[in-house]
């Protein structure tokens, strides 16, 4: 099933033993673009620090009642290590969380195609994981690795992200599709600004992308891919 990023971050946590708070961010990597944590809105609790859950503590998600079960207590959540709200996550704060929780590290086999540790989503990790093996893969010098994106800041509150053609601009993201099995980011919205015909939104897919300036906030589309393929994708 998919979803919008606009949708999830008005989704409840549940704890075992009551609300948590609002999803208040999405944060995936910009290497295998998957969701990594929830940023769980703490601030009437735990204000202006990080909190973070990952899908692999998720027992279900009900959209209908718009809430995301998670298998931990609320005193588990709000121990958990946190950072100040405005600090970047790098690997380091990563481990320390999986550490905490008893997570297993996504990141292990992480050079494969598939993003969850060699294996296509969160479940599978967790069912096939032996808190006894070593994980040689995080060393030293990746300990201050940050590759996790915000899906609020490449969406933006009124324009996001800037995608380009080589013809030049097409249009802004305006929303993520994810990919509730795998937590994988499928396509981008876009807002085309009526420069395309028919409707002002398309979908682009994930693999269609060149290349991104997160510094200019910018998107490349593959030169490979027409703005009259774009206008022909659908979910």
């Amino acid at each position: 099933m998919f979803y919008l990023a606009s949708e999830i971050v008005k989704l409840n946590l549940q704890a075992t033993d009551g609300e948590l708070g609002k999803v208040k961010d999405i944060y995936f990597d910009d290497q295998h673009w998957t969701v990594r944590y929830f940023v769980v809105d703490s601030n009437k609790w735990l204000p202006g620090k990080k909190v973070l859950l990952s899908p692999i503590s998720f027992d279900y998600v009900d959209m209908g009642n718009e809430t995301v079960s998670v298998l931990a207590s609320k005193e588990t959540v709000k121990n958990a290590p946190n950072q100040h709200e405005h600090e970047p996550v790098s690997k380091q704060v990563e481990m320390d969380l999986t550490n905490y929780y008893g997570w297993p590290p996504y990141w292990s086999g992480y050079g494969g195609t598939l993003p969850w540790g060699g294996y296509g989503n969160p479940l599978t990790l967790l069912e096939t994981y032996d808190p006894n093996a070593r994980h040689d893969d995080f060393t030293l010098e990746n300990r201050e690795d940050y590759h996790l994106r915000s899906a609020k800041e490449i969406q933006g509150d009124l324009f996001g992200y800037t995608v380009e053609t080589e013809n030049g601009e097409i249009g802004y993201v305006s929303d993520l599709v994810i990919d509730e099995s795998s937590w994988k980011v499928s396509y981008l919205v876009i807002d085309t600004k009526k420069k395309l015909l028919d409707s002002n939104f398309r979908f682009l897919p994930i693999e269609n992308i060149k290349e991104i300036s997160w510094q200019d906030r910018k998107i490349v589309i593959d030169p490979n891919v027409t703005e009259q393929q774009i206008n022909q994708v659908s979910i």
